[in-house]
């Protein structure tokens, strides 16, 4: 931070604690009111066996209207801005900064103390309390009013017997009445409207998947007889009297008509009808052959008509990346009473698009600068909403933070561009929105479509001062979700090659000199399958405890190396003489590994805005049989804007293994493969679109095995699990969100707690933080983390 910019906070500070106390809360309230600064609800149910007053004081307190202005620790910054720059003007900077970031004051005259006692009133009468008493008291100080209300209540009216009050004149009271056993109405419990409401509602999804399109909630009444004494009712549900018959009666389908080619105003002709199998296809095959939209069709002709069916195909269809808008209807049949006709219509989205963007890059190496991105896609490739994408990528990047190493014979000042990056890339893929196997696979009654993808891309690296990269990338995979909660991956072929290039001889000394590194980045060429199981609860709303689990097993070279085993070939051996070179394929060595990592959330959710959410990550990689190290793409790195927030990207681990000073402009040897990280964060709102935060973080890696220097010292020590509480990187800190609904932009603030790399007795550094993001040597400050999106 600048000395001009310390200053400037300084004098902002200074300015507000001199504005803050002299603007009164109450400076834009009329005479003769007052501002309504607060309210309390308190339920006395002593005599309430049930005891559900928390329960009740959340409810009553929901329907205090207005609400007072939205507070924080005492302050009202909202009423605090309307207040600051009021005008009364209706136009210009003031007025806008008044009424677009301002509150006005909410003042007492707009509480209607005794519309809210009727409404609290009703409310305990719909919970069974049907004689309770609501009383409200104000308290005026200094222009500020609070007002409390007192709900008593005694003990609530039970149900004691449930009827359902049909006759067998229709098939319908047949249907309600085998729905019984599962009413949500219980003998013995208090009596509560919202229950019958929902039982209603469960009734008619029932009849809706039973066939009985017209039928509805409202047709269904229940009565409440409260004189059988003893607080207790007896509740009886019955028909509405007088309903159409054809509410009354279930339906079957019969023609399915299907645009696929809809626009609005559209007539159509009996002439463009294509039959395929058993559907009428409109207007033709031009766009998307039926064959890939009737797999997502669960409504099929002569079936019972049903509201589940009905979801799941407009889910279906509406995953269609071809489709913008999927709309399905239906219409009596005029020749069968008991019939319906279907009517899809289908919206085509726009089928290419072009879209182009540049960015600021940061990357957890120190390096940043601006990029190009240039997206090309095509929704509907081949006549079967098959998306096609292909994205190029350019970015050039400096140094911007770390030790810088200059080549040989340069001093720091011959180069103060710093170490400098280019980077270009080409990646397509290709989605079918279905499961492409050499074999039949069953549809999956599912409203997510399956998916198959293609991919293969080219990546270029060119580090100026160290060395050249090329990376080539091919996988075919499989995406699929059975229900909401769980989704599988699974990508069967997945390759990668990353070939060194060019090097400098400063890099190639660094390899020279660390044995471990140089394996790392030779071997390169993974072969293998990856798959992905994925239960998440976090798409279920109004969900108090939410969960998040992700375990992935990534493995390579397992089946080559199987084949060359059936075909003789040696097995690598580093230790005979002379050593047994690695298996290849291609000419070129191959990795075999096994890699596990699990990814699990919590979320405990107080309110709408307010969240506790936690996160525990563990990963491990091994190296066997043709690999002696695990590739440098595939092993683990803790630190940075999504991890551990008090240290830089990479800057930690394994162990305690502690960077030379040489070696500090990029930290891209700082990886391991054991990785341990647990993240707390509690997240609530400060004021409009304005979020806060309080986090802790704790992590590290680790290797599996010892690293040797070239002279056969040891350089970095194995994973010991009695030390590794002892070796734990710990931050803490505090941040702020601009949450604008579609996106999110990120500013945290690290602190360090424990180092592992210092020397034991002094990793504890908090004692030695200083407020600041330069500190002293020896001292421990802040970092900044500027990020897109929530860290988890």
């Amino acid at each position: 931070m600048t000395k001009a910019l310390r200053y400037t906070l300084f004098v902002l500070c200074l300015a507000l604690s001199w504005v803050l106390p002299g603007c009164s809360s109450t400076k834009t309230v009329p005479e003769g009111d007052a501002l309504f600064a607060g309210f309390d609800v308190k339920v006395n149910d002593e005599k309430d066996s049930s005891k559900r007053g928390t329960a009740l004081e959340t409810e009553l307190s929901n329907t205090v209207r207005p609400k007072p202005n939205a507070s924080i620790l005492g302050m009202r910054p909202k009423l605090w801005i309307y207040n600051t720059f009021y005008t009364e003007k209706e136009k210009g900077l003031k007025n806008w900064i008044q009424n677009k970031l301002g509150e006005p004051p909410v003042l007492l005259s707009e509480v209607d103390t005794s519309s809210i006692n009727e409404v609290m009133h009703a409310r305990l009468h719909n919970r069974g309390y049907f004689y309770n008493s609501v009383q409200s008291d104000t308290t005026i100080k200094k222009k500020m009013a609070t007002i409390a209300w007192t709900a008593t209540v005694h003990e609530p009216y039970r149900i004691r017997n449930i009827s359902y009050t049909l006759s067998d004149s229709l098939p319908i009271h047949a249907e309600i009445r085998q729905l019984e056993a599962n009413s949500l109405l219980k003998q013995g419990e208090p009596y509560d409207l919202d229950n019958m409401i929902l039982e209603r509602a469960r009734i008619d999804q029932a009849l809706k998947n039973r066939g009985y399109f017209f039928f509805a909630p409202a047709m269904l009444i229940f009565s409440a007889d409260t004189t059988v004494g003893n607080k207790e009712v007896d509740v009886l549900l019955r028909l509405k009297r007088d309903m159409p018959a054809h509410a009354l009666r279930s339906y079957k389908i019969d023609d399915i008509f299907i645009n696929a080619n809809f626009v609005l105003n559209d007539s159509l002709s009996v002439s463009d009808t294509l039959r395929f199998e058993g559907y009428n296809y409109i207007p033709n095959e031009n766009y998307v052959r039926a064959k890939h939209i009737v797999p997502g069709l669960f409504v099929a002709k002569d079936s019972v008509y049903s509201r589940r069916n009905h979801l799941l195909t407009v889910s279906r269809l509406s995953g269609l990346s071809a489709y913008k808008f999927v709309n399905l209807q239906y219409e009596r049949d005029t020749l069968k009473e008991d019939r319906l006709d279907a009517f899809i219509y289908m919206t085509p989205d726009l089928k290419k698009s072009l879209r182009a963007e540049t960015q600021m890059v940061s990357k957890s190496n120190n390096l940043a600068g601006p990029g190009i991105s240039v997206s090309f896609r095509n929704r509907n490739a081949f006549k079967g909403s098959e998306m096609l994408t292909v994205n190029f990528t350019g970015r050039f990047e400096n140094q911007v933070g770390g030790q810088r190493v200059v080549s040989s014979g340069e001093s720091a000042s011959e180069n103060p561009v710093g170490l400098s990056s280019y980077e270009l890339g080409v990646q397509t893929s290709l989605t079918f929105p279905r499961l492409v196997a050499p074999f039949n696979l069953p549809n999956l009654r599912s409203a997510f479509v399956p998916t198959t993808r293609i991919s293969l891309g080219y990546n270029f690296l060119n580090r100026v001062q160290f060395f050249q990269m090329n990376s080539f990338n091919a996988s075919y995979g499989y995406n699929w979700r059975p229900k909401q909660t769980i989704t599988h991956d699974f990508t069967p072929i997945n390759l990668q090659y990353v070939r060194l290039g060019k090097q400098t001889d400063e890099f190639s000394n660094l390899l020279a000199a660390n044995p471990f590194l140089r394996s790392s980045f030779e071997e390169q060429f993974i072969i293998g399958s990856i798959y992905q199981h994925t239960l998440s609860t976090l798409g279920l709303e109004n969900k108090t405890h939410q969960f998040f689990n992700a375990t992935t097993l990534d493995v390579s070279g397992n089946l080559v190396s199987a084949v060359q085993s059936l075909m003789g070939n040696d097995k690598r051996d580093d230790a005979s003489e002379p050593p047994v070179p690695p298996r290849t394929i291609f000419n070129q060595p191959y990795s075999q590994y096994t890699r596990l990592e699990n990814d699990f959330r919590y979320y405990f959710n107080f309110s709408k805005t307010s969240q506790l959410a936690t996160r525990l990550i563990a990963g491990v990689g091994y190296p066997y049989g043709n690999s002696m190290t695990m590739p440098y793409v595939k092993q683990f790195s803790i630190g940075g804007p999504n991890s551990i927030r008090a240290f830089r990207a990479r800057s930690i681990g394994p162990g305690t293994y502690n960077v030379p000073d040489t070696l500090a402009f990029s930290f891209f040897d700082q990886v391991g493969d054991i990785k341990l990280e647990a993240n707390a964060e509690y997240r609530f709102p400060i004021f409009g679109f304005f979020r806060g935060a309080v986090f802790v973080d704790a992590g590290n890696i680790w290797l599996i095995n010892e690293t040797y220097d070239r002279n056969g010292n040891l350089e970095k020590p194995k994973f010991k699990a009695g030390n590794l509480f002892q070796e734990l990187a710990v931050g803490t800190g505090f941040g702020l969100r601009v949450d604008i609904e579609f996106f999110v932009i990120r500013f945290d603030l690290g602190i360090p707690v424990r180092v592992p790399y210092l020397p034991e007795g002094d990793r504890f550094v908090l004692n030695d933080f200083r407020f600041g993001f330069n500190p002293k040597p020896g001292e421990h400050g802040m970092v900044l983390n500027i990020a897109i999106g929530y860290p988890f």
